[in-house]
């Protein structure tokens, strides 16, 4: 009679809750429980022993072979911004052309009066060259003060161009002198013992200045406003008006606002003003030549400017 093989697997037990391994021969008996225990943990204990060698090299991916290099990072672009346009031609800063005239500095006249009816003023005392020794100085142009003029004199009345020539100065956004200026610039000019050329143009308040070629260049002082399209650059006729008569930049229209109220002109060929040196008769007579007519200017007989006979009414101060 054969004898029986153990047959592989799993049996019943002889005894109850018990199983019997039978695996080419030999034959384990174990509980249910143990068994289970046996049959997850070790396909669980081969999978970390996989996982996890001795070398512990990192992982690569293969294809084909081939390991597969890390991917090269990509530059990030910057936004690209929006192209500007060029200009096609480069801007030009405005320089004042030179007014083209006929002008002869040594021989002016054919000049208006900057004021309609106006005359040379009595007193040598508010004409160029006079001295202000307050100031160690001189005057340097003509003041045109009521009671002395041959006309009224008002704030607000229109001051014409003397002469035909182009606008180099029109101070549109002047700033009226405060108390602290008036203080510092007579502390300025007692410290130096005169006033300095930006002294004087405070003082001289808004202004408009007209080149009339030739280096000769004319300047209206203490003005109370200037006229509707007046500006740097626009070309004036002879008698236009330029603006309007008034206090500003004296040291009353602050201390004694009303008191000053008068025309300031200055007539300049090259750096100097006309009748810079020259005695009070010969300073009249050259600016009695100047307002002469303009058929004067053309070779007739020149008339010169009327002069008003001494007044009764007492005329301010000179400055």
């Amino acid at each position: 009679m054969r004898a029986r093989r153990p047959e592989r697997g799993l049996t019943e037990a002889r005894a109850p809750g018990m199983l019997e391994l039978r695996v080419k021969g030999w034959r384990m008996r174990r509980s249910r429980r143990a068994l289970l225990r046996l049959a997850i943990g070790v396909p669980t204990a081969l999978v970390w022993s996989a996982c996890v060698s001795r070398d512990e090299r990192p992982a690569r991916i293969v294809v084909s072979e081939t390991p597969l290099a890390s991917p090269t990072p990509r530059p990030v672009a910057a936004p690209a911004s929006t192209p500007t346009r060029a200009p096609t031609v480069a801007p030009i800063p405005y320089t004042p052309t030179p007014f083209a005239s006929k002008l002869d500095p040594r021989q002016l006249t054919g000049f208006v009066m900057p004021i309609e009816g106006a005359c040379l003023p009595s007193r040598d005392a508010v004409m160029p060259n006079a001295p202000r020794t307050y100031r160690n100085g001189v005057h340097e142009g003509i003041d045109f003060y009521h009671g002395d003029v041959c006309t009224p004199i008002r704030k607000d009345l229109p001051v014409r161009a003397m002469y035909a020539g182009a606008i180099v100065r029109a101070d549109r956004r002047y700033r009226e002198i405060t108390p602290e200026q008036v203080t510092e610039l007579a502390e300025r000019t007692r410290r130096q013992g005169f006033s300095d050329e930006e002294t004087l143009d405070i003082y001289r308040g808004r202004q408009v200045w007209v080149d009339h070629g030739s280096s000769v260049v004319a300047r209206y002082a203490h003005l109370s406003g200037i006229a509707d399209g007046i500006d740097v650059g626009v070309v004036v006729a002879a008698g236009r008006v330029l603006g309007f008569i008034g206090e500003s930049g004296t040291p009353e229209s602050v201390t004694d606002p009303g008191t000053e109220i008068h025309l300031h002109i200055e007539v300049r060929v090259g750096d100097r003003f006309l009748g810079a040196g020259l005695p009070a008769a010969e300073v009249r007579a050259l600016y009695s030549r100047l307002f002469s007519t303009a058929s004067s200017a053309a070779g007739a007989p020149a008339a010169p400017a009327a002069t008003p006979a001494p007044t009764a009414t007492p005329a301010p101060p000179a400055r």
